[in-house]
């Protein structure tokens, strides 16, 4: 199942159990749960958060920012499920608590699709 026909079946539940919250949670908590870390060999302070080959997000242990994909993430939340910029960095602050454990982290979109998660 690809990310788009994962997205669609979940508004499909949604919209079956008039249930607004549960498909953005869900779509995020597919993603970080797949997450693989590795730190950066020539930046030390770097995590980089994979999926396969590509990079999801960035963390910099120094300045606590979580760089996330805008492609992959930000610009699904924002399209698929409308929301506001705000409400994506609530939701991402709180994943990144509950599956990375980094507590409190400043979430910054950015395109880092590009970047091998070798580091």
């Amino acid at each position: 199942m690809t990310d788009l026909e994962f997205i669609k079946s979940l508004k499909a539940y949604r919209d079956k159990y008039n249930r607004d919250r549960l498909p953005k949670s869900i779509f995020l908590y597919g993603i970080f749960s797949r997450f693989r870390a590795k730190t950066s060999e020539k930046y030390p302070e770097i995590i980089i958060y994979f999926i396969g080959d590509k990079t999801y997000a960035i963390y910099d242990t120094k300045t606590k920012y979580f760089y996330y994909c805008y492609h992959e993430i930000h610009l699904v939340l924002e399209s698929e499920f409308g929301l506001n910029e705000q409400k994506i960095k609530e939701l991402i602050q709180g994943k990144v608590d509950e599956h990375l454990k980094l507590g409190v982290v400043t979430p910054v979109a950015v395109n880092i699709v590009s970047l091998p998660s070798g580091g």
